[in-house]
């Protein structure tokens, strides 16, 4: 299930199929009032209200984002995906990403969801951005995702966006005069990773050490002493509304800023050697940990649901529980997504068996507008032919 407060997209109910032509062929189920977002789907989003948590993607997922009204996904084939709201075109991607070189496209390596625009780096290492302009955030400079000057990252805030070059730099447009807009200072060390947030940006260094920059007003800028050094240098870094945080190599997180709603308590035996942390994510006030073993942990602020981690994320495998291999928090949300195991296309449940559990899911959404992964034959519409290729494929799925 996706999580205790998910909701069905049907009811109980009884649902038959007839072939056409006089050959009866009845079949008649019962369908539960299960969750659509089953245990073998490749992400999960809960908590945040503000867009849809089910959106139908399909292909494998590389990397994920989510934004204040809308979110982004990034295929492994180099395409992008959005969903939300689209008041500014922000969901709008343009017609030169993609994996059609044909069409003169460009794989996409990367995106960032903001406030009202989108932004996107490119395998040449172009930066591209769409939807709202007012400050400049999606007026790329000429000078940046050139081909002597390529982007490796890029992050979409509210009113600006930022770049992390290749050479380990950072470039900072839109409304330049927010505190958060720029980089750290330049002592010859370059930025490998960064975060973003609404009013202040962490940035992860070639020794391990920790950046900040942006508002101060509750020392989220103020790496605490001993936090990223060479002997214990920082992975993986994040922010969020007023908290900055980190995971070090040894496995343990670092936490620094507000603490209001217990979004820097770390949960006691979260970080120590048994249940090393390897990255992490974060909201308005809350914070998401990813453990080494694929399971996800989250702590703080639960107004909305963000840290009601769903019941078939886990490290252990029992019940269909799938490791997660990346998260994602932003605002009130919180997300997770997995290696696809998808191993034959009528596998909707994704546990490497088309059977009585993918059938039941494929006639829950018979004739249904909207089938999404049911739909195999991918006509808009499940019907006779998709239930025709489920059962060709019925049995173990081939590795």
């Amino acid at each position: 299930m996706l999580n205790r407060a998910s909701r069905s997209r049907t009811g109980e109910g009884r649902i038959r199929v007839f072939r056409k032509g006089g050959l009866l062929a009845l079949l008649s189920i019962m369908v539960s009032a299960a969750s659509a977002r089953g245990p073998g789907q490749d992400f999960h989003f809960w908590g945040t209200p503000y867009y849809d948590l089910e959106p139908c993607l399909r292909g494998d997922i590389a990397q994920v984002s989510m934004g204040v009204l809308h979110s982004a996904v990034v295929f492994e084939d180099g395409s992008i995906q959005c969903w939300g709201l689209n008041h500014l075109g922000q969901c709008n991607v343009p017609d030169g990403i993609g994996p059609d070189a044909d069409r003169g496209q460009v794989r996409a390596v990367g995106v960032s969801a903001g406030g009202g625009h989108t932004a996107a780096v490119l395998e040449d290492g172009s930066v591209r951005c769409w939807g709202e302009n007012e400050f400049g955030e999606c007026n790329v400079p000429p000078d940046v995702g050139t081909p002597t000057n390529p982007a490796r990252w890029v992050g979409a805030s509210v009113i600006h966006t930022t770049a992390l070059l290749m050479d380990g730099s950072v470039v900072c447009w839109g409304n330049v005069a927010a505190s958060d807009c720029g980089g750290p200072l330049d002592d010859g060390v370059p930025v490998m990773a960064m975060a973003v947030g609404d009013g202040h940006s962490i940035a992860r260094r070639a020794d391990g050490s920790i950046r900040c920059w942006g508002d101060d007003a509750n020392g989220q800028i103020e790496v605490p002493a001993g936090i990223g050094t060479v002997a214990n240098p920082a992975v993986d870094v994040a922010v969020g509304h007023f908290h900055s945080v980190a995971v070090l190599a040894d496995g343990s997180i670092a936490c620094w800023g507000d603490d209001s709603h217990g979004q820097c308590t770390v949960p006691a035996g979260i970080g120590t050697p048994r249940r090393p942390v390897v990255a992490v994510a974060a909201g308005n006030a809350h914070t998401v940990a990813l453990l080494a073993d694929g399971d996800v942990i989250c702590w703080g602020s639960n107004l909305a649901g963000e840290c009601d981690v769903p019941e078939d994320i886990g490290g252990d495998g029992r019940g269909g529980r799938r490791s997660a291999i990346a998260v994602v928090a932003y605002g009130l949300g919180s997300g997770a997504w997995f290696t696809s195991s998808l191993t034959c296309a009528a596998d909707l449940d994704r546990n490497g068996v088309v059977d009585g559990e993918d059938l039941g899911r494929l006639l829950e959404h018979w004739s249904d507008p909207n089938p999404c992964e049911t739909d195999l034959d991918a006509d808009g519409l499940v019907g006779p032919s998709d239930l025709g290729r489920l059962l060709a494929n019925w049995g173990q799925c081939s590795s």
